[in-house]
């Protein structure tokens, strides 16, 4: 089976994990192919697992040019399949069935829509095309529904991360390397620096955690547009004590093996990746109430949801695990189980490998 993924570019974010776990990851006679408009931060890594990695110029969602290379690609290379992952690529995978009428066309919605006029238009004259679009939560599944797109063209597969790799571990060793004592209170975040991820609000919870709690680091992992004007606000409210950024980084592992409790301050998620590492890590978890993270929190006492903009809200959470062992070590053992059972890589390769094996067979 000859799968096509096209994605814009390859960058360090949701999109780009689920790529890479599933090139990575699905077994049997598989052969994988990507095309980008152009290397992106990330691109390395594909290439590193993908031998097939080209590159084909992509102006705007409607391009017919860059359609007609994509359906002779998919004709050169034998692809049964072209899985794509946001607008642009959609619509172009599209268009690319005028040239080639009888390849199947996988959308994979990694986002919650909130689309307006011609964009929820063309979203819903196009998945018309599409044989299957995969929502990665039932809130992103809702939101298209809403939008008007057919429900029988959208299935719900979660995404899945490595519990083989994210697992609890012990690790002083790197504790005392990030210059931390034993009795520090560890709160990470793992995010890209924009808007959506909230990490404004995160600063007014720390800013109010403060009157509460003396010995408490928050690690902040991660880069993008927000980070200077984030790092300018801490500096405001005089917090540099408390906070560390340590921009993008490969150890994540060990930085969660020192967390007592991860933070996700998210305006707005689909499902989060960095949500499932952390409890797969066995950590526990505060997290705003928004988009499909209350999917999660249903599967198992895991850790506390609180309002999005509430800083008082968010740092009575903190409290509530820090002054109460009992509640945080239930909610701590339950972690990793939840992860196992419902969102584990193997889950999501083998449902995503399901999906692919039902379109070639109809």
């Amino acid at each position: 089976m000859n799968i096509l993924h096209i994605i814009f570019s390859i960058e360090k974010g949701g999109a780009e994990t689920y790529l890479f776990n599933i090139v990575e990851n699905m077994k049997g006679d598989m052969n994988f192919f990507v095309l980008c408009d152009h290397k992106g931060g990330n691109h390395k890594k594909i290439q590193d697992i993908c031998k097939n990695v080209d590159i084909i110029d992509m102006k705007n969602p409607f391009d017919l040019k860059a359609a007609k290379k994509v359906a002779n690609y998919c004709k050169e290379n034998d692809i049964h399949i072209i899985q794509t992952h946001f607008l642009r690529e959609n619509y172009i995978a599209v268009l690319s069935k005028l040239f080639n009428p009888k390849i199947k066309i996988v959308w994979t919605a990694h986002l919650i829509a909130d689309n307006k006029g011609k964009i929820k238009f063309f979203n819903k004259l196009f998945s018309g095309f599409v044989d299957k679009i995969i929502c990665v939560s039932e809130a992103v599944k809702k939101s298209l529904i809403e939008e008007g797109i057919s429900e029988a063209k959208l299935q719900v597969i979660y995404n899945g991360v490595d519990t083989k790799h994210y697992k609890p571990i012990e690790n002083n060793f790197f504790k005392s390397k990030m210059s931390l004592n034993d009795s520090t209170l560890v709160l990470t975040t793992i995010s890209r620096f924009n808007k959506e991820k909230g990490h404004s609000f995160l600063i007014d919870g720390i800013r109010e955690l403060e009157k509460y709690i003396e010995n408490f680091k928050l690690i902040l992992v991660g880069e993008g547009e927000e980070q200077e004007a984030i790092k300018q606000k801490v500096k405001k409210y005089e917090l540099e004590e408390y906070i560390m950024f340590l921009g993008y980084r490969e150890d994540i592992l060990e930085i969660l093996s020192i967390t007592d409790i991860y933070i996700s301050p998210s305006k707005n998620e689909a499902i989060s990746f960095s949500i499932l590492e952390a409890l797969s890590s066995g950590k526990v978890v505060v997290a705003t109430e928004v988009g499909g993270v209350p999917e999660i929190f249903k599967k198992g006492d895991i850790g506390v949801l609180i309002p999005y903009g509430e800083p008082e809200v968010f740092a009575q959470a903190i409290v509530h695990l820090y002054t109460n062992e009992k509640v945080y070590e239930k909610k701590k053992m339950n972690s990793r189980k939840i992860v196992v059972d419902n969102f584990s890589l193997n889950k999501m390769v083998k449902e995503t490998l399901n999906l692919y094996n039902e379109l070639l067979n109809e």
